[in-house]
C-alpha cells in the first residue's frame, strides 16, 4: 500500500516530486510526473543493503536488488567525501544471473567508514536508502605511529572500547553493535570453566593463561558492580530451545530495588519486549517471585547471537544462541504401544549432529533406564527407545535440533485381560514404532551425500574468495614495496647530495687556511696527463692532491687525501679515481680500481695516534635484588682494578658500613650485604668508582611464609574420635592483605555448620566439631598475597566403629569332621587395626546360636565341632578398640558333602562293524577325591532324544573301553559315557561323533578336473570334481583334505584340518612370489584316499597382467605457481608388480623430485618448483608381460612482470597504433601474450580491446575524434595477468560547427478558470493517538491560493499540522490526534477569478 508524504521535493527545474514510501522499511520514493502511464513504473528496492560492521582488513559487501519499467540504473554514494572506484578499493557490480547490484570494498579501510546511500532511478522517479558501514580497526595504525612521532597523545585500546560501550544516563547502552573482542569475554564471564578452552579455540584466544588471569579480574570487577543492583543471583540457565518453537533464558536473581530496570540485549543492541508471557510477543519477561524467564517466541534464524541480560547499566548475565543450518528429512511417527512394551522414536536430520534434545510430556529425557538415546555413527538417525511402557508414560514426545523441532503422541494400551486386572503383567519383548531401517539409511544416506555436496560448494566458495583475497593483497604488497623502494633510493640521493656538498665545504676552508696547498702539483693518484703510467702516486699530507687532471689507465689511485667516505673508478681526478672527488675528512675509504676489487685505502695524515688509558671501568656492574622480608640480601659488582675504591649510596644517600649493613672488599669485587632486610632498605643503590658508576634497584617483597617450628607441628596427623572436635592452628607472617583458605581433600571449607574459621593479623585457626569418620582426609592451608603462595598439609583421623566384614564367603573345606572358610575384611576398619573376629554358629534347623568366640584378626575360621551332613550357618562381626561392628551372616555350609566324579573324555570309535562297534575312552581329570570304581555307557540313536543303557546299572563297565553289540546294521549311533566312584555317578560326557553299524568303507579314488581358478599374492582358490564311486574297489567320498608344500621343503602341510565337503578351497598365508606344489585327497569312513597332485608348482601372485593406467581422466598439462609444490598422482595396474621410472625431458628425474610408489599408485612430488623444473614428465610402467608410459607437460611459472613503457603513433586517420616494450619474462616463457584495454572519455570503464597478442604492437580502430583515450597493456600467462602499463592520454581535438534553432511563434491560449473541486474532502473518525489525513484535489488558473481552517480559525501558521500542495492535491497531516483536535475544518481556494471551499468534520474516538 503505497503512502503519500507530506513533503515537496523539488526534482528538477520547475519539477515537483511526489514522495511515496516503499514496502521495504527504510527506503524513500519520489514520484516524478503524478500520472504514470500504463505498466511503467517507478523504481523500488526489493532487497536494500543490510549495515556491516566488519573487521579491518576484511572484504566488505553490500547488495541491492531494484525494480521499475523501464529498468532503473543504480548509482553509489556517501555522505563524507565521494567514493573512489578502484580495483584495490571499491568495486561495482552487476550479476545478471542473479540481478543483484553489489558495492564491494576488496579490503576494507578507516578511512571507508561512512553512510553510503544507494540511488535507483529511472524517468518516472527515484528510490533511495542508506546503509551504515562501520570498520573494527586492528593491527598496526599508521595514523598512531603519526601521532607518536609527534608527540601527541594515542588513546588507551582498552579506554577507546570502554568509550564504544559508553552507557547512557538511563544506564542502557549505545545503540551500535558489539565489539568482536567485547562479546568474547562477555561469553567467557558467564561459561563455565569446562567451556573455556572451546570458547578460545572458536575466538582465536591462544594466551590461555593470560586468559584465565584476566577473566579472574573481570569477574572480580563485575561482582562489585553487581553488588550494587543485585543481592543474590543464582541458578543462571543458558539459552535453551523448547519444544513449541520458543527458547528460553532463565536466572534466579534478588533485585535490591525491585523497580530497578532490566534490559535485554541481543549482540550490544537493545531488545524490546513485554513484561508478560504472550506467544504473540517476540520477546517477553515472566517473572515468578526472584525467578526470571526470558522467552523468544518464534525462532528463526536470525535470532542467533549474543544475548546479554542487564540490570540497572549492568552486565549481570551473558549466553551465546548458535543456530545451526539443520532440519528434519524424516519427523517422529506416532507410535502405538501395548502396556509393558519398548516403544521407539526416531527421526532423520539433513545435516550431522552430535546430539539432539528429547523432550517427553515438557521434562528434558536423558540416558536411563528409562529412556535410552542412540545416534547412528554417520550422527544423522536419532533413535529415542521408552522401556516398559506403562499408561503414565503415555502422551507427547519431541525432538528438538537447532531451531527446529518435531512432535507426536505415544499412545499406550492397557491390558484389558479380566484375569490380568489388578495384576503387574509380564514384561513383554516386542517393540512397538520400528520402521524399515533400509529405508532410513537410504534418507541418511541422501541427506549425507547432499551435506558433503553443501560443504564442498562452501569450501570452494571460501577457497576462491581466498585467492583473490591473496592475490589482491599479493598486488597491493607489490605497489607498496616499490613505493618504499623509490622512497629509499630518493632518500638516499639526497643524503649523498647533502653529504657530498658537506665535504666541498669542508675542503674549501681547508684549503683556504692551506694557503699553498692549492698549487701543489705532487703526483695525481696513479697517472700522467698521458695516462700511461699504472703506478702508485702520492700527495701532500694536506695538498689536497689537485694538480692530478688527467684520467689513469688502469692504475688503483692510492691517495692519502681526507676523506671518510667510499671511492670507486679508475684513477683520476684528484686522485681519488673516475668517480672520486678528491675531497673529505680523515679515516680509511674503500676504492675500487679497474679490476673491481675493493680495499680499504688510510686518507688521513701519517701521524703517529695517541693512545689514551681508559681508566677504571666496571668489568660486572650491579643487578637488581628481589630481597625477601627479615632475609639477608647483597649487591656486588667488579671493577677492572684491585686499586680503586668506591663508594655506595642510596636514593643519592651515601650509605657506609652499620650493623644492618657490612661493605666489603675482595680483590676487584665489592659488595654490600644487609643481614636482615626490612622495608626502609627498598630503593636504588648506586656504587662509584673513579668516576665511573653502576645502578640496581633491592625490591623487598615480603610473602606470606610459616614458622618451620609451627609447620613441623602442622604436619603431625591429628586423630580423634566420632563426635569430638579438631583445631588446627597455624602462625605466619607476611605482608597484608593476605588471602587464607583451608581445604579438606580438595574441597574449600567456609564458615558453616561445624566448621568454624579464625584469622588474625598473625595466624588462623580451623576448627571442626561433631566430627564423623567421612570427615577423614587431608588437611591443606593455603596463604597468598602479592608477592607469593604457601601452602601446608596435615592428616584428619576421625576414629569410628568398623563397618561389617565383606562376602562373598570362599569355603576352603567342607568335609565330614570339618568346615573351613575365608571372608574378606570390612571396607572400613574405623581407623584402628582389628582386634577380633567374633564368630556366632547356628545349626539350621534349630533357633539358637553358639557363641564361637573371638578368634584374633586373621579372617579365617576352622570349624572341627561338626557332624557329617548337617548344614551350619555362621555370623561375623568385626572387634576393635572403638567397638564391634554389625553383623554379617553366612550362607548354608554342609559338612561333608559328596563329591562326585567330573565327566570322562567323549568315546572314540575305534571300529565298527555291522554287528559290533567298538569305542575307548580316558577316565575325568576330576575324580571327585576317590578311586574311579567303573563306568556307565549310554547309546542314542541319530534323530531320536532317547538315551538307552548299554550295560546294565548294577554292572558297571570297570576298563576304558566296551563292544557295543546290540546295534541295528545301516543305523547311525552316537555314545556317551560316566564315571563311578564313592559317592555315585558323575556327568556324561560329550558325546561322541556319529557312527554307521556297517562293514569298513572302501578309500575314495582321485579327485578328477583338480585346476587352480584364481590367485593372489597370498591366497590361492583351488576347485575339482568329486572322484566316481566303483562298488567293491572305491567308495563314495565324504570329505576332502587340501595339502600344500613349498618347493623347497619336502613335508606336506594341512591346509584344512577337518576334512571339507565342498569342491573348492581358498589357501591363505602364503608368501608373496613363493613357489608351491598343491595335492587334494578324497576322504571317508574307510580312510584317505590317493592325492591328486597339479601338474605344475604355482607362483603366488595374481594372474598375469600387462600394466594399464586406471584413471578415467588424467591431466597431460599441469601448471605450477614458482614456489609452490608439484604433486602428480597416477594410478594403474599390473601384476606382477611392476617397475616404477620417471623421467623429465628423457633422463631420469633430479634427486631433488621425490617420488613415491605403493600398490597400484605413483606419486611425483617437487617440493619448491622453480622454473628450471618446467618439462616433460614420462612414467614408464613396466614389468614381465609389457610396459605402459604416459606423460604429463609441468609447466612452472609465475604472475608476469608487466611491460614497459606504451606509446602511441596514429598512421591512419581513425586508427591508432599501440606499442610496448616487452615484459622481462617474455624471453623464459614460450606462452606469454599481452592484453590492450582501452578507455575513453565518454565512459568511465575499460574495455578489453584484443587479447593474446603474441608480439609489442597493436593498432586500434573505431577512433573517434574529440574524445580523449587512454590505453593499459597486460602481460598474461597461464598464472595470470601482470598489473598494467599505462599509455598517456590521446586527443583529436574537433572543430564544433555552430548549431542554431529556430523556434516557431506560438499563439496565446487563454486557459484560465475559476478554482474547482475534483475531490472533495471526507469525513473522518481517528483514533485518539494515531494520525489522521485529509486531502483533496483541486484544480484552477491561475494556480488558486489554499487556506486551512479548523472552527473558522486558519491553520496556515499552525506547525502542529503538515500542509502540503503537490500539484493541485492538497493534503493536512495530523501526526497525533487529541480532543483538541475535534471540529469542523474547511479549505478555501480562491484566486483572481472565482472562490469555492469545502468543509468536512474530524471526530475522535477514544
Amino acid at each position: 500500500m503505497w503512502k503519500r508524504s507530506k513533503v515537496t521535493d523539488q526534482t528538477a527545474a520547475g519539477q515537483a516530486g511526489i514522495k511515496k514510501k516503499s514496502k521495504v522499511p527504510g527506503v524513500m520514493i519520489t514520484q516524478f510526473k503524478e500520472d504514470l502511464p500504463e505498466d511503467m513504473s517507478t523504481p523500488d528496492f526489493t532487497r536494500k543493503p543490510i549495515a556491516l560492521t566488519i573487521q579491518q582488513g576484511k572484504t566488505a559487501v553490500f547488495k541491492a536488488k531494484v525494480v521499475g519499467n523501464p529498468t532503473p540504473t543504480l548509482t553509489w554514494g556517501r555522505a563524507n567525501g565521494e567514493i573512489v572506484f578502484h580495483a584495490d578499493v571499491c568495486l561495482q557490480k552487476y550479476d545478471e544471473a542473479t540481478q543483484e547490484h553489489t558495492l564491494e570494498f576488496p579490503k576494507v579501510a578507516p578511512e571507508d567508514a561512512d553512510t553510503y546511500k544507494c540511488f535507483a532511478n529511472n524517468e518516472y522517479g527515484r528510490a533511495v536508502c542508506t546503509v551504515v558501514l562501520n570498520i573494527i580497526e586492528v593491527g598496526f595504525s599508521k595514523a598512531k605511529e603519526l601521532q607518536k612521532a609527534k608527540g601527541e597523545s594515542v588513546p588507551d585500546a582498552s579506554a577507546f572500547r570502554k568509550s564504544l560501550r559508553k552507557r547512557n544516563a538511563d544506564g542502557t547502552r549505545s545503540a551500535q553493535p558489539i565489539d568482536p573482542e567485547e562479546r568474547v569475554w562477555e561469553i567467557l564471564m558467564s561459561a563455565e570453566k569446562k567451556d573455556y578452552e572451546r570458547i578460545c579455540c572458536e575466538h582465536g584466544l591462544k594466551d590461555f593463561r593470560g586468559m584465565l588471569k584476566k577473566l579472574k579480574q573481570m569477574k572480580k570487577e563485575r561482582e562489585e558492580e553487581i553488588a550494587e543492583f543485585v543481592t543474590h543471583i543464582s541458578t543462571l540457565k543458558h539459552i535453551e530451545v523448547n519444544a513449541n518453537d520458543s527458547a528460553t533464558i532463565e536466572l534466579d536473581m534478588d533485585l535490591k530495588d525491585p523497580n530497578s530496570k532490566i534490559f535485554l540485549y541481543r549482540d550490544g543492541v537493545m531488545v524490546p519486549f513485554v513484561e508478560e508471557e504472550q506467544d504473540a510477543v517476540k520477546h517477553s519477561l515472566k517473572q515468578v517471585g526472584k525467578k526470571y524467564v526470558f522467552t523468544i517466541n518464534n525462532l528463526s534464524a536470525g535470532d542467533a547471537g549474543l544475548y546479554s541480560v542487564d540490570v540497572g547499566g549492568v552486565n549481570v548475565f551473558s549466553t551465546d544462541f548458535k543456530v545451526p543450518e539443520v532440519d528434519f528429512a524424516v519427523k517422529i511417527k506416532e507410535v502405538k504401544a501395548q502396556e509393558r512394551e519398548d516403544a521407539l522414536f526416531q527421526c532423520v536430520l539433513t545435516a550431522p549432529m552430535n546430539e539432539i534434545k528429547w523432550v517427553g510430556k515438557t521434562a528434558t529425557l536423558t540416558n536411563s533406564e528409562k529412556y535410552e538415546i542412540t545416534v547412528s555413527e554417520d550422527k544423522l538417525i536419532h533413535k529415542l527407545f521408552v522401556r516398559d511402557c506403562m499408561p503414565l508414560d503415555a502422551g507427547i514426545y519431541a525432538a528438538v535440533a537447532g531451531i527446529k523441532s518435531c512432535n507426536n503422541w505415544l499412545v499406550v494400551e492397557a491390558d484389558k485381560d479380566p484375569a490380568n486386572k489388578g495384576k503387574k503383567s509380564a514384561r513383554k519383548t516386542t517393540m512397538a514404532g520400528t520402521v524399515d531401517d533400509e529405508e532410513m539409511q537410504r534418507i541418511a544416506k541422501e541427506q549425507q551425500e547432499l551435506h558433503k555436496k553443501d560443504m564442498e560448494k562452501r569450501l570452494e566458495d571460501a577457497k576462491k574468495a581466498q585467492a583473490e583475497r591473496e592475490a589482491r593483497e599479493a598486488a597491493a604488497d607489490t605497489e607498496s614495496e616499490l613505493a618504499n623502494k623509490a622512497a629509499a633510493e630518493a632518500r638516499a640521493k639526497a643524503r649523498a647530495e647533502a653529504r657530498a656538498k658537506e665535504l666541498a665545504d669542508a675542503k674549501a676552508k681547508e684549503l683556504a687556511d692551506a694557503g699553498a696547498g692549492a698549487a701543489g702539483t705532487g703526483a695525481a693518484g696513479g697517472a700522467g696527463i698521458d695516462g700511461t703510467d699504472g703506478g702508485k702516486g702520492r700527495s701532500g699530507a694536506k695538498a689536497g692532491a689537485t694538480a692530478g687532471v688527467g684520467e689513469g689507465a688502469g692504475g688503483e689511485g692510492d691517495s692519502f687525501e681526507d676523506h671518510d667516505g667510499e671511492r670507486g673508478g679508475k684513477g683520476g681526478e684528484g686522485g681519488g679515481g673516475e668517480g672520486g672527488e678528491g675531497e673529505g675528512g680523515d679515516g680509511d675509504v674503500e676504492g675500487e680500481g679497474e679490476g673491481g676489487r675493493k680495499r680499504r685505502k688510510h686518507t688521513g695524515p701519517l701521524v703517529q695516534d695517541t693512545v689514551i688509558d681508559p681508566g677504571v671501568h666496571f668489568h660486572a656492574g650491579l643487578s637488581d635484588c628481589k630481597a625477601i622480608m627479615g632475609e639477608a640480601a647483597e649487591l656486588e659488582c667488579k671493577l677492572s682494578s684491585e686499586d680503586c675504591e668506591g663508594i655506595w649510596y642510596k636514593d643519592g644517600n651515601e650509605i657506609k658500613s652499620s650493623d644492618d649493613v657490612t661493605i666489603s672488599k675482595e680483590g676487584t669485587f665489592h659488595r654490600l650485604k644487609i643481614h636482615k632486610v626490612t622495608e626502609e632498605f627498598s630503593g636504588k643503590y648506586k656504587f662509584e668508582a673513579d668516576g665511573r658508576k653502576t645502578e640496581a634497584l633491592i625490591v623487598v617483597e615480603d610473602p606470606p611464609r610459616f614458622d618451620a617450628e609451627a609447620l613441623d607441628a602442622f604436619k603431625t596427623p591429628v586423630t580423634v574420635k566420632k563426635g569430638q572436635k579438631a583445631t588446627f592452628n597455624m602462625p605466619f607472617i607476611g605482608r597484608e592483605p593476605i588471602k587464607i583458605q583451608w581445604y579438606l581433600d580438595g574441597e574449600e571449607l567456609t564458615n558453616e555448620g561445624n566448621i568454624k574459621l579464625e584469622h588474625t593479623e598473625s595466624g588462623t585457626r580451623l576448627l571442626l566439631t561433631k566430627l564423623q569418620r567421612k570427615d577423614s582426609g587431608e588437611i591443606k592451608i593455603k596463604l597468598k598475597n602479592e608477592f607469593g603462595t604457601v601452602e601446608a598439609f596435615s592428616q584428619l583421623i576421625v576414629l569410628d566403629k568398623p563397618t561389617p566384614p565383606l562376602g562373598p564367603l570362599e569355603i576352603v573345606e567342607a568335609s565330614a569332621s570339618a568346615v573351613e572358610f575365608k571372608w574378606r575384611p570390612p571396607k572400613d576398619s574405623g581407623g584402628c587395626n582389628i582386634g577380633n573376629y567374633i564368630l556366632e554358629r547356628q545349626q539350621v534347623g534349630r533357633n539358637t546360636w553358639k557363641k564361637v568366640g573371638p578368634i584374633g584378626p586373621e579372617n579365617k575360621y576352622r570349624d572341627t565341632d561338626v557332624d557329617h551332613g548337617r548344614r551350619y550357618c555362621y555370623r561375623i562381626r568385626v572387634e576393635t578398640e572403638m567397638g564391634t561392628s554389625e553383623l554379617m551372616e553366612t550362607e548354608d555350609i554342609q559338612a561333608g558333602t559328596k563329591a562326585y566324579p567330573g565327566p570322562p573324555s567323549a568315546p572314540k570309535v575305534v571300529s565298527a562293524f555291522k554287528d559290533c562297534i567298538n569305542l575307548t575312552w580316558s577316565p575325568p581329570a576330576n575324580t571327585g577325591g576317590t578311586n574311579i570304581l567303573g563306568y556307565n555307557l549310554e547309546k542314542r540313536k541319530k534323530g531320536s532324544n532317547l538315551w538307552g543303557h548299554v550295560n546294565p546299572p548294577d554292572d558297571m563297565i570297570k576298563d576304558k573301553l566296551f563292544g557295543v553289540k546290540d546295534v541295528n546294521e545301516g543305523i547311525e549311533y552316537e555314545f556317551r559315557v560316566s564315571a563311578i566312584n564313592n559317592s555315585g555317578a558323575g556327568e556324561f560326557s560329550t558325546p561322541s561323533e556319529f557312527v554307521f553299524a556297517r562293514d569298513p568303507k572302501k578309500p575314495p579314488g582321485k579327485v578328477i578336473d583338480f585346476k587352480v581358478t584364481d590367485s593372489t599374492y597370498t591366497t590361492l582358490s583351488l576347485a575339482w570334481t568329486k572322484p566316481k564311486d566303483i562298488e567293491g574297489v572305491e567308495d563314495e567320498a565324504k570329505g576332502f583334505v587340501v595339502e600344500i608344500r613349498p618347493a623347497e621343503n619336502t613335508d606336506w602341510d594341512r591346509c584344512n584340518s577337518n576334512a571339507i565337503t565342498m569342491n573348492f578351497y581358498t589357501v591363505k598365508g602364503l608368501k608373496s612370489m613363493a613357489m608351491y606344489w598343491v595335492r587334494v585327497s578324497a576322504t571317508n569312513d574307510g580312510g584317505q584316499g590317493e592325492p591328486q597332485e597339479l601338474d605344475n608348482y604355482i607362483l603366488a601372485m595374481p594372474p598375469p597382467v600387462r600394466p594399464r593406467f586406471t584413471d578415467a581422466k588424467i591431466k597431460s598439462f599441469m601448471v605450477v605457481r614458482a614456489g609452490n609444490s608439484a604433486r602428480f598422482n597416477i594410478n594403474f595396474e599390473a601384476s606382477p608388480w611392476p617397475d616404477v621410472i620417471w623421467l623429465k625431458d628423457g633422463v631420469p628425474v633430479s634427486k631433488k623430485v621425490t617420488v613415491s610408489n605403493a600398490e597400484c599408485t605413483s606419486q611425483l612430488l617437487i617440493p619448491s618448483a622453480e622454473r628450471s623444473d618446467t618439462g616433460i614428465y614420462t612414467i614408464i610402467v613396466k614389468n614381465i608381460v609389457g610396459q605402459e608410459t604416459f606423460s604429463i607437460e609441468i609447466r612452472v611459472t609465475d604472475e608476469p612482470k608487466p611491460p614497459g613503457p606504451v606509446e602511441i603513433d596514429e598512421n591512419v586517420p581513425g586508427t591508432v597504433t599501440v606499442s610496448w616494450t616487452p615484459s622481462p619474462d617474455e624471453k623464459r616463457d614460450d606462452r606469454l601474450h599481452y592484453m590492450v584495454a582501452k578507455r575513453d572519455s565518454s565512459k568511465r570503464t575499460w574495455h578489453t580491446a584484443a587479447d593474446r597478442i603474441f608480439n609489442n604492437k597493436f593498432t586500434v580502430c573505431n577512433i573517434m575524434p574529440g574524445r580523449e583515450y587512454q590505453f593499459r597493456v597486460y602481460a598474461k600467462n597461464d598464472m595470470g595477468s601482470s598489473n598494467p602499463s599505462e599509455s598517456p592520454k590521446w586527443l583529436i581535438s574537433t572543430k564544433k560547427e555552430k548549431f542554431t534553432v529556430t523556434i516557431p511563434e506560438s499563439k496565446p491560449c487563454n486557459l484560465q478558470s475559476p478554482p474547482k473541486f475534483l475531490v472533495p474532502l471526507k469525513m473522518h473518525t481517528a483514533p485518539q493517538g494515531y494520525e489522521c489525513y485529509m486531502s483533496c484535489a483541486i484544480k484552477g488558473d491561475p494556480t488558486p491560493h489554499i487556506t486551512w481552517l479548523r472552527n473558522n480559525i486558519s491553520l496556515n501558521t499552525n506547525t502542529n499540522y503538515f500542509i502540503s500542495n503537490t500539484c493541485g492535491v492538497c493534503s493536512l497531516l495530523i501526526l497525533r490526534v487529541g480532543p483538541k483536535d475535534t471540529g469542523e475544518y474547511k479549505i478555501v481556494a480562491e484566486n483572481s477569478i472565482g472562490r469555492v471551499e469545502c468543509t468536512t468534520k474530524l471526530s475522535v474516538r477514544e
